[in-house]
């Protein structure tokens, strides 16, 4: 157990934990890097707050880096910007802990609540974007943010320390290094923006991008000027916030690379022998292929690879007449976080049966993809005339995909 707190801030402290145990985040997401779940106290001259709370399993450590700043029973505020478990399992023996705190939150987490804890506290319901609180020389705003990415999410505001504590807007898998929590102070922090970040909004806010880029406008109208980006999930952004801002806003929309994702499950490995003529024809194009093995690869991280490219060639075995199932839940996957409606190529192999490339196809029309050409099946290992179609078909999706994605322009190019 860890116990150091970190400051942020002057008066305001990093009370939150590292899991290193829980191997799928939802239930969905590898986190073999663990995660971190972020708490904030904010310690004024009146009052003090704490800002979100941890999953039950780390409530004692939560307690015990509390108590080395206050006494718990001082909390007058505890304020929930998303009722989502790994935030809340604490609440009900923090409450114990603090009898005298007033919870914080929208009318629909206030409904949670009493549905999960079964519990009613004192509270303080945020309706709008005017609601405040005053510290003593602290004052917090509280700004809804819906469906970042639950509908009863907002975000909370410091003004006197620019402070914006965003919840899991612009948050991150793996976990924290010992004692830092600044992006300063964390010698791989690209890796969090670049990759941690990445596999965070694709599995757990992409199906709600949209509203990012509606948070991030909001922020603006409202006058939010913000130094510091105090996420729920990984590092606290000072120097990067600008970065990570612009980021998340640009998976958010339809800034796509010269980029083509070609995701392939396979059992034995005769599907995959396609994959590198595919990567020859994406290349003759001018893009780059990122080669995703559905099998191997954390499924986040599949997602992340799709965000900014216009285009994706999946290829699938025939596994009992139909789709080989890693490739099947992919497609689930795209469906539920919205990333459809791409340029898009099918191919895969089967040995005694035909079936897999067929549903392939079926699936991806029904999700809105346009598939250039025919589908390519090959039965048992490709002869030399299977790696030609291959590496036109590379070649073909990348033209299509480019052209079209160049309207909206290649800025990471």
């Amino acid at each position: 157990m860890v116990t150091e707190t970190l400051k942020i801030a002057p008066s305001v402290y990093w009370v939150g934990v590292n899991d290193t145990v829980t191997r799928l985040f939802e239930g969905l997401w590898d986190v073999s890097e663990g995660v971190s779940y972020n708490s904030y106290l904010v310690v004024g001259s009146k009052n003090i707050a704490l800002i979100d709370s941890v999953g039950s399993r780390f409530e004692e450590e939560h307690l015990a880096k509390i108590e080395q700043v206050i006494d718990p029973a001082e909390i007058e505020y505890l304020i929930l910007n998303h009722m989502e478990q790994d935030h809340t399992e604490a609440v009900p023996k923090l409450l114990q802990k603090a009898p005298k705190a007033k919870v914080v939150l929208t009318p629909m987490a206030f409904s949670m609540l009493k549905a999960f804890y079964h519990l009613e506290p004192q509270t303080l319901i945020v309706r709008g974007d005017s609601t405040q609180i005053d510290l003593g020389g602290k004052s917090l705003r509280f700004v809804p943010t819906p469906f970042l990415h639950w509908p009863e999410t907002m975000s909370t505001y410091l003004a006197e320390e620019k402070i914006l504590f965003s919840c899991d807007l612009f948050g991150s898998f793996k976990r924290l290094p010992e004692k830092a929590i600044l992006d300063a102070d964390i010698q791989d922090v690209e890796r969090y923006i670049q990759e941690a970040s990445r596999e965070y909004f694709a599995g757990v806010i992409s199906r709600y991008r949209e509203y990012v880029l509606k948070a991030v406008e909001k922020f603006k109208a409202l006058g939010l000027e913000f130094e510091v980006l105090a996420p729920s999930h990984g590092p606290v952004y000072t120097a990067h916030r600008e970065e990570v801002i612009s980021l998340w806003s640009s998976w958010s929309r339809p800034d796509y690379a010269r980029k083509v994702v070609i995701a392939v499950g396979s059992m034995y490995g005769t599907t995959f022998k396609l994959v590198e003529a595919l990567v020859e024809g994406v290349e003759e194009a001018g893009g780059e292929a990122v080669v995703c093995n559905l099998v191997e690869d954390a499924p986040a991280k599949t997602l992340g690879a799709l965000l900014d490219a216009p285009a994706l060639i999946v290829g699938t075995p025939t596994y009992e007449h139909g789709l080989f199932p890693p490739v099947a839940h992919f497609l689930r996957l795209l469906e539920s976080k919205k990333l459809t409606g791409r340029v898009a190529g099918a191919f895969g192999s089967f040995g005694w049966s035909r079936g897999g490339v067929k549903k392939l196809v079926e699936r991806l029309n029904a999700l809105g993809f346009r598939l250039v050409g025919n589908p390519l099946e090959v039965r048992g290992s490709p002869l030399s005339e299977d790696l030609e179609k291959a590496r036109v078909m590379g070649r073909r999706v990348a033209d299509i995909a480019f052209y079209e994605g160049g309207k909206h322009g290649f800025p990471k190019v």
